[in-house]
């Protein structure tokens, strides 16, 4: 072999190394995208979820906050607007 053939042998077994690398690196960035992408779906799927909860949350609070049902409950308690003397403040330290 000559010098040419073995300086030319080397350049070939380079750039199937170098294409042998890049190639594992794509496919390691391409599994590693998929991962990122399962994961963002998962999170998406639980934030609207919790957005969901959070609505349904919200109108079960102003149901039972509503004025209409306070004063329906309080008439069922026996109890009413308070008389003259009934309130006391208590000053804050």
């Amino acid at each position: 072999m000559s010098k040419t053939d073995k300086t030319l042998l080397w350049m070939v077994l380079g750039l199937l190394g170098m294409a042998l690398f890049l190639g594992l690196g794509a496919v390691w960035l391409n599994i590693e995208r998929m991962d990122l992408a399962y994961d963002l779906r998962k999170m998406e799927q639980s934030l609207g979820r919790k957005e969901d909860l959070a609505a349904k949350l919200t109108v079960e609070r102003n149901n039972l906050v509503s004025p209409y049902r306070l004063k329906k409950l309080a008439g069922q308690l026996g109890l009413g607007v308070a008389a003259p003397g009934q309130i006391r403040r208590i000053a804050s330290q």
